[in-house]
């Protein structure tokens, strides 16, 4: 595994991202000792500010990059454009890149991945083979809970009958006294159904039979889980299959299909930086 070249498309949805775009580029570059070969793929819709033109001056200068200019935007649903997004960046992995080993999905907003990236953190991952994607913890807080499902939460806390926000607090609560637990076993990869948190690094062979969707495909949860799930929250999943985290369709077909270890990295890949505290992500 250390003597095989390492490979990697670093996959990028672009949408007003001014903000985040010079930091998560110049972390991209950080990587390159890392990597033998990176390819940036960027899926760009059209956007109000300089979006494009950071990626174009980028590019100019380094000439990794391929940027697919999306024509227009397929729905009123931000969920929905994001997996459609994500989709197409999968698909030119497959038209072009489908020999290289790994792709990392990474958000280009203004706080997931703007904080010096550690790359020594990433090596150590791909030292080791008992993963298929991994996420990891985040220096300023983990934030996203919508992607996130474990065993026994699995399900989307906006698709149960309960208020969601009570819900929410109920699985933060656990999660977060999961993650101080493994704090003392960093070395260890948490099991997950899906996480993501920002960015994430995939064994290219593991998913791209895979596609990101809003939809819920209730054959590939566990149904004892769900039913646990549903216990702890003392509510009764919604009879809506719409509106979830493209991230979660993802990572449960490539577990249905492809039998792939999500794991949860304990280690921070970015470190903490002075910027805006990110709501809960959801459908709306």
């Amino acid at each position: 595994m250390q003597n095989e070249e390492k490979n990697c498309c670093v996959c990028l949805c672009v949408y007003n991202n001014e903000c985040g775009l010079p930091d998560v580029l110049n972390n991209i570059n950080s990587l390159t000792n890392i990597f033998d070969n990176i390819k940036i793929l960027v899926f760009y819709d059209d956007s109000k500010d300089n979006s494009l033109l950071i990626l174009n001056i980028y590019n100019s200068k380094y000439k990794n990059m391929e940027i697919f200019i999306n024509p227009k935007k397929i729905s009123l649903s931000s969920v929905e454009n994001i997996a459609y997004a994500r989709n197409g960046l999968l698909q030119m992995i497959r038209d072009k890149y489908s020999h290289y080993n790994y792709f990392m999905m990474m958000d280009s907003n203004e706080y997931s991945c703007i904080g010096k990236i550690e790359p020594l953190v990433l090596k150590e991952i791909l030292e080791r083979n008992d993963w298929d994607a991994v996420s990891f913890d985040r220096e300023a807080g983990y934030y996203d809970y919508w992607a996130l499902s474990y065993d026994p939460f699995i399900y989307s806390f906006f698709h149960f009958n309960n208020d969601y926000r009570h819900l929410y607090e109920i699985m933060k609560a656990d999660f977060e006294k999961k993650l101080a637990e493994n704090k003392s076993k960093p070395d260890e990869l948490f099991p997950v159904y899906s996480a993501f948190n920002g960015c994430a690094i995939y064994k290219t062979n593991k998913f791209l039979n895979c596609n990101y969707s809003s939809d819920i495909d209730i054959k590939l949860f566990p149904n004892e889980i769900i039913s646990k799930n549903q216990e702890l929250f003392g509510s009764h999943i919604r009879n809506k299959l719409t509106d979830d985290c493209e991230h979660r369709h993802f990572h449960l077909e490539a577990i249905y299909k492809n039998d792939a270890k999500i794991r949860i990295c304990m280690k921070s890949l970015f470190k903490k930086v002075v910027n805006p505290t990110p709501g809960l992500r959801g459908p709306c």
